[in-house]
C-alpha cells in the first residue's frame, strides 16, 4: 500500500499544479512549499467542519476551487487508506463474478474518486468496472483526471446514472455490483434516507462498505444504522462486529462509540500541512461497517473470539481493555501488573480493532495465553 500511497501523492500535486495554479506559476514543474501553502489555505476550515460534525460546513463547498483543492491536497490520501483498510476485511470477490467482465464496484457519493481509486490500487491485477454517483461536477472533473494518470488501462471508470431508481433521494444503478462503498457520505444524509439508501443498496451489490468520521454523532448513528438493516435482514455484518444480535455498545451508554486507529506512515505532505493548521495525523481514526447481502456467507468464528474495542485503559497496578464477542455482548479483561510474564506477554501488544483469542476469563493469569490472529 505505501507504494500505492506514494504514487497517488504525486499524481495528486501534478494535477493541482496543472489545474489549480494560475498561469504564471505554471513554469516551475517542481512542487514547492509556497504551492503547499497556496493549496493548503481551505485544510483548516474544511479539518474543522469535518471534525465539528458538519456544524459550520459551507455548503456546496466543493462549489470553490480553494475547498476542493484543499480536500485533493489533504483528505484522499488519509481516505484512501482507510478504504483500503476495508478491502483488506472483504471476504474474496474474486470467485466466478470476478471473471469475464471482472469486478464491479459502486462507489455512492464519490467525490474525488478515493474508494474508485483504492479499488483500482488494491484489484490492480484484475479487470475493474467502477460505476461513480457524484452531483458535484468540478469534483467529478477531478476524479477523473486522477483516475487517468493513475489507473491501468484494463479499469474502467464511469460516473453513470443509467439504470436507476431512487431510495431515500438518492440514486442506485440497478445492475449487480460486487462491492459498493459510500465513504463519508451517508453521514450527509438524514437517518431514515440512509436507511432506505443502504437498505436498496445491499439488494443491488454483494458487500456494502460504509466508511465514516471517527465522531460520537456520525458513529453511533452508524451503529444504529447497523441495528436497523439486521432487524430488516437487509444483509449480514462482516466487520467489525463478530455477531448479528443488536450492538452493545449503543445501549450500554450514550458516551461510547465503536470507532478504530489505522497505524501508517504519515505522507510527508500531510504532515506539513499539519504544521500549517495545528493537526497530528500519526494514525488515523475510523468507523466503518463492512455488511454483506444474506447470499454471501459469513466467515465462520471460533466461539471464544472477541473484537478489541477500546484502547488500553492503564490505572494504578493493572492493565484492562474492552472486548465485543460474537456473543453479542461487551466484556472488559484485565491483567496484574504483577502477573505479567512470559506466556502473557501479547496481553501488551493488543490494540484496538484486533481480533483475538483465549479470553474466556476476565482476569489474565500468569499461565494464560491470548492469540491475536488478525488486526485491523
Amino acid at each position: 500500500m505505501q507504494n500505492c500511497l506514494k504514487t497517488l501523492e504525486e499524481a495528486i500535486k501534478t494535477h493541482l499544479k496543472e489545474t489549480y495554479l494560475p498561469p504564471h506559476r505554471h513554469k516551475n514543474p517542481e512542487w514547492t512549499y509556497h504551492d503547499l501553502k497556496f493549496f493548503a489555505k481551505g485544510a483548516d476550515l474544511l479539518s474543522t467542519a469535518f471534525t465539528e460534525e458538519r456544524g459550520v460546513l459551507p455548503k456546496n463547498y466543493f462549489n470553490k476551487k480553494e475547498y476542493r483543492s484543499a480536500y485533493l491536497l489533504y483528505f484522499v490520501l488519509q481516505n484512501f487508506v482507510k478504504v483500503w483498510k476495508c478491502l483488506e476485511q472483504l471476504p474474496s470477490p474474486l470467485g466466478e463474478e470476478g471473471k469475464g467482465e471482472g469486478l464491479k464496484v459502486l462507489d455512492l457519493g464519490s467525490g474525488p474518486g478515493t474508494a474508485a481509486l483504492a479499488c483500482s490500487a488494491f484489484f490492480k491485477d484484475h479487470p475493474l468496472t467502477v460505476f461513480a454517483f457524484e452531483q458535484n461536477e468540478g469534483i467529478r472533473k477531478d476524479a477523473l483526471a486522477l483516475w487517468q494518470k493513475l489507473a491501468p488501462p484494463h479499469h474502467r471508470f464511469t460516473f453513470t446514472r443509467y439504470p436507476l431508481h431512487t431510495a431515500g433521494g438518492q440514486a442506485v444503478p440497478r445492475e449487480k455490483v460486487d462491492i459498493a462503498i459510500a465513504a463519508n457520505f451517508l453521514s450527509e444524509l438524514n437517518f431514515q434516507e440512509q436507511l432506505s439508501l443502504s437498505a436498496q443498496t445491499l439488494k443491488h451489490s454483494n458487500t456494502f462498505v460504509i466508511i465514516e468520521p471517527a465522531l460520537r454523532i456520525t458513529t453511533r448513528q452508524l451503529m444504529r444504522l447497523r441495528d436497523a438493516l439486521l432487524e430488516k435482514k437487509a444483509g449480514t455484518v462482516l466487520a467489525p462486529c463478530l455477531h448479528q444480535k443488536n450492538c452493545p455498545m449503543l445501549a450500554a451508554n450514550p458516551r461510547d462509540w465503536c470507532h478504530f486507529y489505522i497505524d501508517w506512515k504519515c505522507p510527508y505532505i500531510i504532515r506539513q500541512v499539519d504544521e500549517l493548521v495545528g493537526n497530528k495525523h500519526d494514525y488515523l481514526k475510523m468507523a466503518y461497517l463492512v455488511i454483506a447481502s444474506n447470499k454471501v456467507a459469513k466467515q465462520s468464528l471460533c466461539n471464544d473470539t472477541w473484537r478489541v474495542v477500546s484502547s488500553p485503559l492503564i490505572s494504578a497496578g493493572k492493565k484492562e481493555i474492552i472486548l465485543c464477542g460474537d456473543c453479542g455482548f461487551l466484556k472488559k479483561i484485565d491483567r496484574l501488573n504483577k502477573d505479567r510474564s512470559e506466556q502473557n506477554k501479547n496481553f501488551d501488544q493488543i490494540r484496538r480493532g484486533d481480533i483475538i483469542e483465549g479470553s474466556n476469563q476476565s482476569r489474565i493469569e500468569k499461565q494464560d495465553k491470548i492469540e491475536i490472529f488478525r488486526k485491523f
